[in-house]
């Protein structure tokens, strides 16, 4: 699949989940402020949970960085545009598929992440 091609998805998607980007928001905060809390009560109980409380959190920034950067993107220009509006949209363009691949690099490295956090905490 073509990075142009994975972009548009990335676009329809981002704008179907746009009503979730409160909630990845909440989520975040809830993870960070549970890690917080688990890092200065220094109960052996909650070290069982941190693993689980970084996912969250990771997860949930990750979920609202794809919301954030792909659901205000407009790929349509009008005909009659003037030439500062086409290169503002070929630059958005461009911006837009570097995103892409930073958006596919950042959910391979936090699945490695995650794999390696379950690994290491499971044994």
């Amino acid at each position: 699949m073509s990075v142009t091609k994975l972009q548009h998805h990335f676009v329809n998607l981002a704008k179907r989940l746009n009503a979730w980007r409160g909630i990845m928001v909440l989520l975040a905060i809830i993870g960070g402020a549970l890690l917080g809390v688990s890092l200065l009560l220094d109960n052996s109980k909650m070290n069982n949970y941190q693993v689980g409380f970084i996912l969250l959190l990771g997860w949930s920034l990750l979920g609202y960085f794809f919301i954030a950067s792909f659901s205000l993107y407009d790929g349509h220009v009008p005909a009659d545009a003037s030439w500062f509006s086409r290169v503002k949209h070929k630059l958005a363009k461009i911006f837009i598929r570097i995103l892409t691949l930073i958006f596919i690099l950042m959910v391979a490295v936090t699945l490695y992440l995650t794999l390696r956090l379950i690994s290491v905490f499971s044994s």
